[in-house]
């Protein structure tokens, strides 16, 4: 039996009718899978981590995580031997307590079984979104939506961070892959933006507590949000950058972090065709 295991309620029944009532059968399920996994250590079998894909009969999608004896790189959390699904998990509760969206679970275990820790996530798929990663490159080559719209999209994705700092955490890995927008691909180009957006945040195991007056708010998330999304109009980043601070004015500090911030973005990318999120 499972050392930890949760199912969400709303879940239960559909779950079981696909067959998956308990540890073994989620651990031993099939599924198409949609990223290289990480492995670690001396051999396959040491240390690994990966993500599958499984469409149910009832016509939605789950994303499966497997991981055995799969530890953060964090020294203290790896001596604890505490698996990063594990921490994903306990993250998210606390995000969600704070209510701050994210993407669903709908399943976690986490077991020790022949002196191995094994771990499991299982998450709903995000329907009709894409991460704005994805949005930026297309946008950049095909021609960007007007500014009151790419403001409504930046407004957004600033109130989800904007609460998540305030109740004293951090993503710590806010890439553009992780920032999911109600905003589809249709036939390879993304739908009209809509009057009302919606950000969801994904993969959460690396997430933090620094508490609400940390620098890390500037120096992790910000950073690296703006790092990896190159191609967003300077302008817009700047108006970003005065509402996340509070500030109509650029002040002697709001522009020191932003010439910190600027100097640090890519080079433009080629879009690559979206994925859904695991």
């Amino acid at each position: 039996m499972p050392n930890k295991s949760f199912t969400d309620p709303e879940w239960t029944t559909a779950l079981e009718q696909a067959g998956y009532s308990d540890f073994d059968t989620w651990w031993d399920a099939e599924g198409e899978q949609v990223e290289v996994g990480n492995f670690r250590g001396k051999d396959d079998n040491t240390s690994w981590s990966h993500v599958c894909r499984i469409h149910l009969d009832n016509g939605k999608t789950i994303y499966l995580k497997r991981q055995q004896n799969h530890y953060p790189t964090n020294l203290i959390l790896k001596l604890r031997k505490v698996p990063t699904f594990e921490l994903e998990w306990r993250n998210y509760q606390r995000l969600q307590e704070a209510g701050i969206p994210t993407m669903k679970i709908v399943y976690f275990a986490s077991r020790k079984k022949n002196g191995n820790h094994q771990c499991i996530v299982v998450s709903e798929s995000l329907v009709d979104m894409s991460d704005i990663d994805q949005l930026a490159r297309w946008y950049a080559q095909h021609g960007w939506p007007p500014r009151a719209q790419r403001l409504a999209i930046l407004d957004s994705i600033l109130k989800v961070i904007k609460k998540m700092h305030q109740a004293g955490m951090i993503h710590n890995a806010l890439y553009g892959r992780h920032l999911y927008l109600n905003i589809p691909f249709v036939d390879g180009a993304p739908v009209e933006v809509p009057e009302k957006i919606h950000t969801t945040l994904i993969d959460l195991e690396r997430t933090k507590y620094p508490g609400p007056r940390s620098r890390k708010m500037i120096d992790h998330d910000l950073r690296t949000m703006f790092k990896y999304i190159p191609e967003w109009p300077a302008r817009d980043c700047l108006w970003f950058l005065k509402k996340y601070l509070g500030i109509d004015k650029l002040t002697p500090e709001a522009k020191a972090i932003i010439l910190d911030l600027v100097p640090r973005r890519k080079k433009k990318r080629p879009f690559v065709k979206p994925d859904s999120p695991a």
